[in-house]
């Protein structure tokens, strides 16, 4: 009986390390995983901004040079550009530069920072040298604010269209590159999911071998107990791909919608413009894109206040989806300016639709805590039958230059540019 006990007392003290070992071992993986997974998720959420910031750091490139050609339009035109646009031109290019250097630096804020990958540090600072000419094209657009003489200006501008189709390309590049290795990091997170479970069950045969086979009489529960383990660590596995699936969709979102209007952003406008220039090459169907701002916007927010200003272009997005056609799109370009894209319309089809809208606003009721606030839009017109235009930012452009017109011809009005004027434009 002594014998018996003390082989027992063995056989108990064995099996009770080699458990509390097993458990060690599980309790050091799981932590790990916590921690590794963690980390990974992190780095996307740098991913997802880092994208979104070369994304935007894209379109300022356009607007600066867009500002660019419009205050030398209104030098031109003795005719000076309004306060908040001048303001605008300063902040696209003061963001321009912000954003140039965190991307070349990692430093995205206080908290967040990233290790740029080589690829990225080439595009920045090797033969490429995105960040110098980046600061360069910003210097000659602050330059261009400066100078009086109207020749000396229209050099200045040459030198921005000369560069800015090429900066353009290789700021799209640079969008691109991030996704891919943002999508480099998703893919680690699901390698590092599969390693979790490998090792998972490589932890739990090493206790089916080293434990349970000494433990004859609760074989039977010990099972019980696995079979519960992996059901865990499968859920465990299904709820991380859940969520990942959601971060990814929001990811998606964030990227190309607009968080207020709920509109398509301008990140979508290019490649959706893109497609409609081909197609009406292709089948010979006419379309038109215009930009719609809204007159006098800095006096709601200055009478009213900012989230006024949000009730407005809520409600403008509202009215003009319901006005528009199911197959043509609208998009909030930043600030109170919208574009809309009409696909098959005619050139006087389209300005039926668009005095629709704009006598809708006018008349629509906007109301905000009581206090009404009158809103009329002023539109810049592009039709496809002016010229056959095969650039979007051409296209944009002559919008654009129409939407100046509109602007300096009192408001309210929808102005189309006459074929002389888009070649003038383009």
């Amino acid at each position: 009986m002594k014998l018996k006990h003390s082989s027992d007392q063995g056989i108990y003290h064995s099996t009770t390390w080699r458990y509390l070992l097993a458990i060690l071992i599980i309790a050091l993986l799981s932590t790990s995983a916590y921690y590794t997974l963690q980390s990974a998720l992190s780095d996307s959420e740098a991913t997802a901004y880092i994208v979104n910031l070369s994304g935007r750091q894209r379109m300022l490139s356009q607007h600066v040079a867009l500002d660019a050609h419009r205050f030398h339009q209104a030098k031109l035109a003795e005719s000076p550009l309004p306060p908040e646009a001048i303001s605008l031109m300063k902040q696209n290019i003061i963001d321009m530069r912000t954003a140039n250097r965190q991307l070349s630096s990692g430093i995205l804020s206080d908290s967040m920072t990233v290790d740029l990958s080589i690829p990225m540090r080439e595009m920045y600072f090797g033969e490429m040298n995105l960040y110098g000419r980046v600061n360069r094209y910003l210097d000659i657009a602050q330059k261009i604010q400066s100078i009086t003489d109207n020749d000396a200006r229209r050099t200045y501008l040459k030198r921005i269209d000369s560069v800015s189709e090429q900066l353009l390309q290789d700021l799209n590049t640079v969008v691109k590159q991030y996704q891919v290795e943002g999508e480099q990091r998703l893919e680690k997170i699901e390698d590092l999911e599969l390693i979790v479970w490998i090792a998972t069950l490589v932890a739990l045969l090493l206790e089916v071998l080293l434990i349970f086979r000494p433990m004859v009489a609760i074989v039977v529960s010990a099972q019980k107990a696995q079979a519960r383990t992996l059901e865990n660590l499968e859920e465990m596995v299904e709820l991380r791909t859940i969520k990942l699936e959601i971060a990814n969709k929001k990811l998606k979102e964030i990227a190309t919608i607009d968080p207020l209007t709920k509109l398509k952003n301008r990140l979508t406008l290019e490649t959706d413009v893109e497609g409609l220039i081909e197609a009406s090459e292709k089948n010979h169907v006419p379309f038109a894109l215009s930009i719609i701002d809204v007159d006098w916007f800095k006096e709601v927010n200055d009478t009213f206040g900012h989230p006024a200003g949000d009730y407005v272009l809520k409600e403008l997005a509202t009215l003009m989806t319901a006005i528009i056609r199911e197959y043509d799109h609208l998009y909030r370009a930043g600030g109170e300016e919208f574009v809309l894209v009409l696909n098959r319309v005619k050139h006087s089809e389209a300005l039926f639709i668009l005095e629709k809208l704009r006598k809708t606003i006018a008349q629509h009721n906007f109301n905000f805590e009581g206090s009404p606030i009158n809103i009329t839009v002023s539109v810049g017109l592009y039709h496809s039958s002016q010229s056959d235009l095969g650039r979007v930012q051409d296209i944009v452009r002559v919008a654009d230059h129409a939407l100046y017109i509109a602007k300096n011809s009192g408001r309210n009005r929808i102005q189309s540019v006459k074929p002389d004027e888009v070649r003038q434009t383009a």
